[in-house]
């Protein structure tokens, strides 16, 4: 039996994964959590745009989940129900100064490897004419596409469950006792071969509280906004100097996001609110056909290294495994994620490559 604790897009990927290979699996999710990032991830699937200098294992890592992804929604027939949406991305200038961060990024994405193309004020309006005038120039990225996280997040609830998998919900899990392939927790004790800890920005808590290992972990509060648009016309993502934006289907948007160190305050402040209004103020030419849908807050699980933690706590217990730390790419990194976990289950060779990302490189 595999428990996996958390049910955010990473511990419901890691718990299918495995229950499509064989095993069985129960996973404990907490609703009542406020602040889960995967509630207000805006489920973009961007490698090349997230890819930053001295990121090199993190790139790669974006970039095999992200081929990951394209054999998942092709293999299974769910590409509609998730609306996965290929259609790549826009990173929009509005000023000089935005457009000679363009030339930067683009002669990055050359060295890269990877080809894009820079777009005239003209050429960006005539593919996308509900921006605004003032749009100066924009970067067109290929294969930069998003899916809809609360239809994946359904989805995989109702595939877990279909495959006989044990979804439990209960109060939030603060320890942990193991005792002869035993696991205790709320009043209750489970046999286990495995322990996935999955609990986004709150697993350095469930672990320093249960076995006194500290893992250098912060929540790094964001807020995003649903938007309903009388005229969307969009049809492709759009990235801004502080925004981005993911065109949704019957006319809603999707916008993200703010970053903010405010530890686990996941109360929604006015300043966040003017930030993000402010930031659409300055893309689209017509606020009052937009209208507020829903605003979310999640608390992204950030490493001192900014890389996920993926892999066991070897020094501890080799059948404690982390799969946390994600930041802003846990919707992206889900499927490689959950891969590598499986190869630490299985008892398989497990990369030097994906090795890089686990416990061991904090000493623990």
């Amino acid at each position: 039996m595999i428990i996996v604790i958390g049910a955010g897009i990473i511990g419901l990927f890691t718990a299918y994964n495995l229950l499509k290979k064989g095993k069985k699996v129960k996973i404990f999710d907490t609703p009542s959590l406020k602040g889960s990032s995967s509630d207000a991830a805006v489920g973009m699937l961007a490698p090349l745009i997230e890819a930053k200098p001295l990121e090199s294992e993190l790139f790669n890592l974006m970039i095999e989940s992200k081929k990951s992804w394209k054999e998942f929604v092709h293999l299974e027939p769910i590409n509609s129900y998730i609306k996965f949406k290929d259609n790549g991305a826009l990173m929009v200038a509005l000023n000089q100064d935005d457009n000679e961060k363009l030339k930067f990024k683009k002669n990055y994405f050359d060295n890269l490897g990877y080809k894009t193309e820079l777009l005239s004020a003209n050429q960006t309006l005539k593919i996308e004419p509900s921006l605004n005038s003032n749009v100066y120039s924009s970067l067109f990225c290929k294969n930069q596409d998003q899916v809809n996280p609360v239809l994946l997040k359904k989805f995989l609830i109702e595939e877990i469950i279909s495959m006989n998998g044990e979804y439990l919900i209960g109060k939030k899990i603060d320890k942990l006792k193991l005792d002869d392939g035993n696991v205790f927790f709320g009043n209750k004790s489970y046999k286990f071969d495995n322990i996935i800890i999955a609990c986004g920005a709150w697993s350095s808590e469930i672990i320093s509280n249960s076995f006194g290992i500290k893992i250098p972990l912060r929540p790094v509060k964001g807020v995003s906004l649903i938007l309903n648009s009388k005229c969307n016309t969009i049809s492709h993502n759009l990235w801004f100097r502080n925004i981005y934006i993911a065109p949704r289907d019957n006319g809603k948007l999707a916008i993200g996001a703010t970053e903010d160190e405010k530890g686990f305050d996941h109360e929604i402040k006015i300043d966040e609110l003017y930030f993000l209004i402010n930031s659409i103020w300055e893309s689209f030419p017509r606020l009052e056909d937009l209208s507020l849908n829903k605003i979310k807050v999640g608390l992204r699980p950030t490493t001192i290294d900014g890389s996920p933690i993926i892999g066991p706590l070897n020094d501890f217990n080799n059948k404690i495994l982390c799969n946390f730390g994600h930041y802003r790419h846990g919707i992206l990194l889900a499927p490689k994620s959950a891969d590598i976990i499986s190869n630490y289950v299985f008892n398989k060779e497990v990369l030097s490559k994906d090795k890089f990302f686990s416990p061991s490189r904090f000493n623990l």
